[in-house]
């Protein structure tokens, strides 16, 4: 006699356990899109209409879930200065002492200028 085995599928290959760096990661830029755009219904279509990504996934991405990912990333820094801010400071390529995090200090804008002067000096030397 033949014995049931059953429907379910059995759980095979590795486990994946989440590095402390996708966390951080995935807060941070949770973190700045909310303060980018805040945390209302709106952010959600804002984030659709800037990168072209579903609803589930921006949700992901604004409860910090899940993170973004290559031409998404890269679309949201187009769009966000507040996303653009993070990647350059988890990249430790922005100084502490002009690190703004604040979307509305003009101190902002005057760390997004000088970031793009310093570049171009650099780029000739």
């Amino acid at each position: 006699m033949r014995i049931k085995m059953g429907t379910s599928v059995p759980k095979m290959g590795t486990t994946v356990h989440l590095d402390a760096d996708q966390t951080a990661y995935r807060t941070a830029i949770a973190d700045a899109l909310r303060r980018a755009l805040g945390p209302t219904h709106q952010a959600i279509k804002t984030v659709m209409r800037w990168t072209g990504a579903s609803e589930r996934t921006a949700k992901y991405w604004l409860s910090g879930e899940r993170g973004p990912s290559g031409e998404h990333l890269i679309r949201l820094a187009q769009h966000s200065d507040a996303v653009l801010i993070t990647i350059l400071i988890m990249a430790e390529r922005l100084p502490e002492q002009r690190r703004h995090r604040c979307t509305d200090c003009p101190a902002r804008e005057l760390v997004l200028q000088n970031l793009g002067q310093e570049q171009k000096s650099s780029g000739g030397s």
